[in-house]
């Protein structure tokens, strides 16, 4: 999420910029192209040395949509590693903990989507004043 914010700060700050906000036509339209991008975006999340990292496995083609996607996924499994990591230390069957797993995935679902979507808008918004 810190390299989302200040890619978008970078972003911000490029010259050019309109002095009044985008209209929520340009900004819906960013939206809607962003969104596009982001259906080429194939990843997920492993565990490396200790952290919760996104593994890419087809880029959107844009860094910075990589990027959100990548941080929203990263910031809303971080808090679960724990628990992620009992369930794939458990005796549990393999399938009990694909379930479980499952359950995880489920729970943090919600907040990967709002994460995306803040994210999305906020780029598109930028997007839309250069």
């Amino acid at each position: 999420m810190i390299g989302l914010f200040a890619l978008v700060m970078a972003q911000a700050a490029a010259p050019e910029a309109k002095a009044e906000p985008p209209s929520e036509e340009d900004v819906a339209r960013e939206i809607v192209a962003i969104n596009r991008t982001l259906d080429k975006w194939k990843g997920g999340i492993f565990k490396q040395d200790g952290k919760v990292t996104c593994r890419m496995q087809v880029s959107s083609g844009d860094e910075a949509v990589d990027i959100l996607r990548c941080g929203a996924m990263v910031g809303c499994y971080t808090p679960h590693v724990d628990r992620l990591d009992a369930i794939a230390a458990s005796d549990a069957t393999r399938e009990e903990k694909q379930a479980e797993m499952q359950a995880v995935t489920d729970e943090v679902q919600p907040c990967v989507e709002q994460a995306h979507r803040q994210g999305v808008r906020r780029l598109a918004i930028v997007r839309a004043s250069l």
